[in-house]
């Protein structure tokens, strides 16, 4: 039995729950590290998850929360059928979520991934008691020009979870001081660097086999820029490497037979081993993404190979210039052809282990230093135990739904107690100085399918 010294609460839809986009490669990286710092991650979807991807996690340590009965989304759906916006039943999904993982656990922070999570989670009123945090993904959030000819989301949307990032009591966790920069520049409180930790640790690691191709990393859509891709890659003539999900796999293949190209690799929705391989083995790589706000494929390359980015953007300025090339786009076949078979700086690996080392201090000095607001009476019912199973204490209450007070007054009350213990699946209060969990190992999954 594994006792840890946190529990998180690390919230993100079905939807971004993939092996091969950056918010479940965030969950997965962020799962790795709390394993390495002894801190316990149950992983809360919004429904029940629809891929192997969460079988990996759970491999690596954390548990698997959502409801067994959660709101369908085809009205959604239906309703916003040409653009999208808020998503209720998804809130309401992440609430049940929200309420089943209190059922047997307390948690010390809270770290929302999906905007509909932010919702949910600041609607149970605990920022006094425990960080609620909401991590920035989408590149809309922070540069909010990009609001303005987005072809997904309609105004309402972007105005409604633009005011979220205003909130007095939330943390909002950001991946580069540029970020905060212009975070705050739009009225967001409470910014904080926190890094997302190398999710693939293989890419920390130098190789020295054979490189081949011309790397492409990303979905086939409009931000990622996969057409310039193909016109440099259709002007130097040199054997393509591309990364990508099914869809864009189906997608550059039509690109590549439109271009001529018949020297190519397509990997669609690869992880570990396989993936830290057809990166390191790559000879160059081009990425002329416009719209990023901190691409963590370019932060996996860097280390390995020369890489190029386009002169039509400013999210490169997040990195030391020395360790990439700029260039317009009419010239990038030429510089590729140029440097192909050339090495990336010997440092280049240094700085991405120097970027990740600060990673887990980040992430432990945030939470330490928070202070949480606590109750100077004695009037809750949990200050009567001497020793109690949380699950325990939900169960005697005698609720048939669990109130957000119930877990409210532990949270504000478990200062009294000398040791709060989290194991794999459980939490203990306990006032006695010597105590020590003891369980029974059953080999039952206690959250699957709540």
């Amino acid at each position: 039995m594994r006792i840890y010294h946190k529990r998180i609460a690390f919230l993100i839809s079905d939807q971004h729950f993939i092996p091969h986009g950056g918010i479940g490669q965030f969950a997965k990286g962020f799962t790795e590290l709390c394993q390495r710092i002894n801190w316990k991650v149950d992983i809360i979807l919004d429904k029940a998850p629809t891929n192997d991807f969460s079988e990996v996690v759970k491999e690596l340590g954390a548990n698997i929360i959502y409801p067994t009965e959660p709101l369908r989304y085809t009205d959604h759906t239906a309703t916003f059928a040409f653009s999208d916006t808020i998503n209720f039943e998804k809130i309401v999904n992440f609430r049940k979520s929200i309420l089943h993982a209190f059922e047997s656990n307390i948690y010390d922070m809270m770290i929302c991934n999906t905007q509909e999570a932010m919702s949910a989670a600041y609607a149970m009123g605990l920022s006094k008691y425990i960080p609620v945090m909401f991590y920035t993904h989408l590149h809309s959030m922070i540069f909010r020009e990009a609001q303005n000819f987005s072809d997904v989301f309609i105004e309402a949307y972007h105005n409604f979870y633009n005011k979220h990032m205003e909130f007095p009591d939330i943390y909002i966790g950001t991946q580069s001081q540029k970020n905060i920069n212009e975070l705050t520049k739009h009225g967001a409180k409470n910014c904080v660097l926190l890094r997302m930790p190398m999710s693939e640790r293989g890419l920390l690691e130098p190789y020295k086999g054979p490189k081949k191709g011309v790397l492409f990393i990303g979905r086939w859509e409009e931000g990622k820029n996969p057409e310039a891709y193909i016109r440099a890659m259709k002007e130097c003539k040199l054997p393509c490497k591309v990364m990508t999900n099914s869809n864009g796999a189906k997608k550059f293949e039509k690109a590549f037979g439109e271009a001529g190209i018949t020297d190519y690799e397509i990997k669609a929705g690869i992880t570990g081993q396989e993936k830290v391989d057809f990166v390191r083995s790559a000879s160059v790589f081009f990425m002329p993404s416009l719209r990023e706000n901190y691409p963590f494929a370019f932060l996996e390359c860097l280390g390995h190979m020369p890489c190029v980015v386009l002169d039509t953007q400013d999210w490169s300025d997040n990195f030391e210039g020395q360790y990439f090339h700029k260039v317009n786009i009419k010239d990038a076949g030429e510089l590729i052809k140029t440097i192909y078979g050339g090495e990336q700086l010997a440092t280049a690996l240094d700085y991405i282990h120097d970027l990740d080392d600060v990673t887990a201090k980040g992430w432990i000095t945030f939470l330490d230093n928070f202070v949480a607001k606590r109750s100077n009476t004695n009037a809750a019912k949990i200050n009567t135990y001497e020793t109690v199973k949380y699950s325990d204490y939900i169960r005697d209450l005698e609720r048939t739904h669990l109130a957000r007070e119930d877990f409210e007054s532990v949270l504000s009350n478990r200062h009294k107690f000398l040791h709060v213990v989290y194991t794999d699946d459980n939490t203990y209060l306990s006032k006695d100085p010597l105590f020590k969990p003891v369980e029974i190992e059953t080999g039952l999954d206690l959250f699957e399918g709540l």
